[in-house]
């Protein structure tokens, strides 16, 4: 397995941003429901909440980017952090 260089995870990195404004703009308000549904899924639950279809669609894509199996340990949690806000 090849490292994520820093360019690549940049790139990254914007995506997960872009994504949480955009989770942010779906969901009119607090993007809780679509974090939970991401969170649970990380940790391989069953009680990620259902979400519609276009917040559904937005947390595949964030998983997507989360579990990208080259990422460091370090970039992981860097990246969920920039998409959970801390």
């Amino acid at each position: 397995m090849v490292p994520i260089d820093g360019v690549q995870f940049e790139s990254l990195l914007e995506q997960v941003r872009e994504l949480h404004q955009l989770a942010d703009e779906l969901t009119h308000s607090s993007s809780t429901r679509i974090h939970a549904n991401v969170r649970a899924r990380l940790n391989w639950s069953d009680e990620a909440p259902a979400l519609p279809q276009d917040q559904s669609k937005l947390a595949d894509e964030v998983l997507e980017v989360l579990e990208k199996p080259q990422l460091s340990s370090s970039q992981a949690l860097q990246l969920q952090r920039a998409f959970f806000g801390k």
